[in-house]
């Protein structure tokens, strides 16, 4: 056993080490990659339904606030139309 026998060993013993530690973050990497694709196709149908509820809800607090809002502008411009009448009236 000569000194270039146990070089070459140790060469293939290390491309080995560097080739494993090179696989395990790799196999992790695609591992996480394929679970978030797997997560958004899953979150995209919960999305839509949200964004359906919200936009319903969102109809529904403008329809009642214009109600809510309605007489209280109707009697802010009949009070607003009467002071004008008394104004120009005495004036």
């Amino acid at each position: 056993m000569s000194l270039e026998f146990w070089r070459n060993l140790s060469v293939v013993w290390i491309a080995l080490h560097a080739f494993v530690l090179f696989l395990i973050p790799t196999v992790i990497a695609y591992f996480l990659v394929r679970g978030i694709n797997w997560l958004l196709a899953k979150t995209k149908l919960g999305f839509s339904k949200a964004q359906g509820f919200s936009r319903q809800v969102n109809e529904k607090t403008e329809a009642l606030s214009e109600r809510v809002a309605a007489p209280v502008i109707a009697a802010h411009s009949k009070v607003s139309r009467v002071q004008r009448v008394g104004k120009s009236f005495f004036t």
